[in-house]
């Protein structure tokens, strides 16, 4: 018995750190935002997806082989908006900001994402354009802005993705990282994102204990019936 109450304290154990390393792994974020924004097509030939005013929810996709691979979905995560090529970025003070914008663009337009941190992250995702609207957000907000020319972008694998750089000057030049470091360390815009707790598996029903089998039901009315009888014929013989 003793052997198998440590088991059965080892497997909740095991469960638990598996609910938790979920929430760390997709770094799930939802982020609330005012007005509009600009998020990267996951193919070439629509370019970017400009998405209304509210909440949506960032994660990882779930990818061993690579991990700057984003997934824009609604609250209810039953809509995908993009699956977003990335690369790493980083920033130099972490915080609860989880998404880093370009500089403001004219009024009424939408903000192009430039990239997403996890709450307490300095290391995040920045986020690569297609080459047509990384050189027209670069001259827009003047500061490089990544690109790449693939056309598809599956869930799981990026298909021959190399990336590159667009300057404000309309130049392309070759991708290094920490290239972005000046800017984003002056960068002060972006939004409060709130970490999503992945929900806890339903526990399992417990299993109802079998019932007693007939025959004993059987037994117990037999006996009731002679004892009935029995008393029944003291009875006629007092009375006799």
């Amino acid at each position: 018995m003793k052997r198998l109450q440590i088991m059965a304290a080892a497997l909740a154990c095991f469960a638990a750190t598996g609910t938790l390393s979920a929430d760390v792994w997709n770094k799930k974020t939802k982020v609330t935002f005012s007005g509009p924004i600009q998020i990267p097509a996951p193919s070439v030939s629509t370019g970017v997806v400009t998405l209304p005013a509210g909440s949506y929810v960032f994660r990882l996709v779930s990818s061993d082989s690579n991990r700057h691979i984003v997934e824009v979905t609604n609250t209810r995560e039953d809509k995908v908006y993009s699956t977003i090529l990335a690369i790493p970025d980083y920033r130099v003070n972490a915080s609860s900001k989880t998404v880093m914008y370009f500089s403001e663009r004219k009024a009424g337009a939408p903000v192009a994402i430039k990239s997403w941190f996890y709450p307490g992250d300095n290391f995040g995702q920045r986020f690569v354009y297609p080459k047509v609207q990384a050189a027209q957000i670069a001259a827009a907000v003047n500061q490089p802005v990544p690109s790449h020319t693939v056309e598809v972008v599956e869930k799981t694998k990026v298909v021959a993705a190399p990336v590159s750089i667009q300057t404000p000057a309309k130049q392309e030049v070759a991708y290094a990282p920490g290239a972005f470091d000046k800017h984003d360390a002056t960068d002060v815009h972006g939004e409060d994102g709130e970490a999503v707790k992945e929900a806890a598996p339903a526990p399992a029903a417990a299993a109802l204990p079998k019932t007693a089998s007939p025959l004993q039901a059987f037994g117990l009315m037999g006996a009731l019936l002679l004892a009935v009888g029995f008393l029944f014929r003291r009875a006629s013989a007092l009375l006799s």
